[in-house]
């Protein structure tokens, strides 16, 4: 099978319809209030937000799994890459936050903060964070978010899509760029583009804002599900099946 029947078969899995979650953010952080969707927002003409808060993507990812080149310029070389989903391409993104900018320092051209993702090593945090905290901004759905592979469940991402593991789109609750549109637009028509786009995907758990104060704890509802996984946060229920 030729690369551009791959893609449009990858991209034809993305279920229609899917509805992102505008839900308030219960473990809350004084800087984001409510959930929003910055590319239904660029499309309406608005902010998509009240007040003076913008709608700003919490989501890092980044061209071929690297890390976003927010404090490099546009630079891309090994290690950093331009973001798919925020900065510049804010408007790309399906997910994200209310945010009242210009209250906090900011490398993002549109003074957003930093989005940042979790699940990353301490020290690629501090490299994208400063210093900072990755404080996830969205709890997953134990319902819609998790995949078994391989006898463990995780949180859904772009490789299940891609290994036809998941139809993405309204399979999920917190899912990035439900039906491709953001990637499709990023790719420009470039097939190789768009299948390293849709690889890149993620859930609530791969997104963050950078923050000063402390994060609140937020277990990986999904991780919970395996009898062996160990709680983070003081009280936590016990793993699933337990």
């Amino acid at each position: 099978m030729n690369l551009l029947k791959t893609v449009l078969t990858y991209a034809a899995l993305f279920s229609v319809g899917a509805v992102t979650s505008v839900a308030c953010f219960e473990p809350e952080l004084d800087i984001p209030s409510f959930r929003c969707n910055p590319a239904l927002a660029t499309a309406q003409g608005d902010n998509g937000c009240p007040g003076e808060e913008t709608c700003c993507s919490d989501d890092p990812a980044a061209v071929g799994g690297k890390l976003p080149n927010y404090y490099m310029d546009g630079v891309v070389n090994e290690k950093y890459g331009a973001p798919l989903f925020s900065d510049n391409n804010n408007a790309l993104s399906s997910q994200g936050m209310c945010v009242k900018t210009g209250d906090f320092d900011s490398p993002l051209v549109n003074g957003c903060p930093t989005p940042c993702n979790p699940t990353w090593d301490s020290a690629t945090i501090n490299d994208i964070c400063k210093g900072a905290q990755c404080c996830q901004t969205q709890e997953l759905d134990p319902a819609r978010d998790c995949i078994m592979v391989e006898g463990k469940w995780r949180a859904a991402n772009g490789s299940d899509v891609i290994a036809g593991r998941s139809g993405w789109g309204g399979e999920h609750a917190t899912n990035q760029d439900p039906i491709a549109a953001g990637c499709k637009t990023f790719s420009q028509g470039d097939d190789k583009s768009l299948r390293d786009c849709i690889g890149q995907l993620g859930v609530a758990s791969s997104r963050g804002f950078c923050y000063v104060l402390g994060c609140p704890c937020i277990e990986d509802v999904c991780e919970m599900k395996n009898p062996d996984y160990v709680a983070r946060c003081t009280g936590a229920p016990p793993p699933a099946g337990v």
